[in-house]
């Protein structure tokens, strides 16, 4: 039998969907036998930056994540309104994915980490896999504890996961303990397909340069913060798309067949938030990271105390990250750059035999 995988991807930031993207490149390769249909509401540059053949993509939201003001502010009680709503939709939902299912032929579900997926499995009869460093459970029970509100939608998150057959437990995880069958499998990360030289002379960013990728989705600076960020004159900024920065000396790169991780590993450091994604990637290129906090987010502190123990790294408030000081954050970096990743980043084939395996593929 030829199977027919849903993969479902939470839209909760775009690190899930960088992982779970090569994880689909890797099954493809693996098995060009097995089609794959993406269930996500990620945005559909992603999917086409990431994949080198497209895939059909269906537009549908299973899980909340957090609602957020911007990359690094949180908006808690949209959150809840937004997880209570799908509670209350939650039966429609599954009539709707067993509707999907019937008409698409699926026979398997892989779900990065949307919890309604599991129980439209269970109730199709077909296996289905989990993938994360966290679920959404846990990050909910963080504000349970100081609003009891939120237990009872905590309650039935977990039961959700509680269908999970087989979780593969990512590094840098939180608690995964709803899911019953856990199993630990590398870092997965996207690898440079050229050499940090190869890039800064596509890019023309000369040896003495100090060159920074700035990665947020959206980043709300004032005119003034934007003075104060021109003011590293000998400081190359670049971005992409969806990013705007509106400086002098901030470089759009969207035009370019580079990927996200060539441009990781040709510069000097990555000013971001701690997502697991940037820090897989910035891992495996070995490429030192200038963080901001990221508001009250129970993954935050296992990220930078993961990230600490093996990249050169330097914090900057995101007071000073929205005034557009960010002198003092790239000097005090430490100099030195790890000559190769601190840990192993196969997690994409790792996790893709697992699947297979699991599906009755292998």
């Amino acid at each position: 039998m030829n199977h027919r995988i849903a993969y479902y991807i939470t839209a909760h930031g775009f690190g899930h969907a960088a992982r779970s993207l090569e994880v689909i490149k890797t099954l493809r390769a693996m098995a060009p036998q097995v089609e794959i249909i993406i269930v996500s509401a990620i945005p559909s540059f992603l999917v086409a930056q990431n994949l080198a053949e497209p895939l059909p993509q269906r537009m549908q939201v299973l899980d909340v994540g957090m609602v957020q003001h911007d990359n690094l502010r949180l908006d808690l009680d949209a959150t809840f309104r937004a997880v209570e709503d799908l509670h209350r939709r939650r039966q429609a939902l599954i009539e709707e994915e067993l509707a999907f299912y019937r008409k698409e032929r699926i026979t398997a579900v892989v779900s990065d980490v949307a919890f309604l997926p599991f129980v439209a499995a269970t109730r199709y009869g077909i296996p289905n896999v989990g993938l994360g460093n966290f679920t959404w459970d846990w990050i909910y029970q963080h504000y349970a504890t100081r609003d009891n509100r939120w237990q009872g939608l905590v309650n039935w998150v977990r039961d959700c996961y509680r269908h999970c057959q087989l979780f593969l437990q990512l590094p840098m995880h939180g608690d995964c303990s709803a899911c019953p069958r856990i199993v630990p499998v590398p870092l997965v990360a996207r690898h440079a397909g050229r050499s940090r030289e190869q890039v800064r002379n596509l890019l023309g960013i000369a040896p003495a340069t100090d060159a920074y990728l700035v990665s947020f989705t959206s980043l709300d600076l004032s005119a003034e913060a934007l003075r104060r960020v021109e003011q590293n004159r000998d400081v190359m900024l670049l971005y992409r798309d969806p990013l705007v920065l509106s400086a002098a000396n901030a470089h759009r790169v969207d035009n370019s067949d580079l990927s996200y991780a060539d441009l990781v590993g040709a510069v000097d450091a990555v000013i971001t938030k701690p997502g697991y994604g940037i820090i897989a990637d910035c891992l495996a290129q070995g490429t030192p990271m200038v963080y901001s906090d990221r508001g009250d987010f129970a993954e935050y502190d296992i990220l930078v105390k993961e990230m600490t123990r093996h990249l050169p790294v330097a914090y900057l408030p995101s007071t000073d990250l929205y005034a557009g000081c960010w002198e003092n954050a790239l000097r005090s970096l430490p100099e030195k750059r790890p000559a190769t990743p601190a840990i192993a980043t196969d997690g994409n084939r790792v996790c893709a035999r697992a699947v297979l395996e699991h599906i009755g593929e292998y």
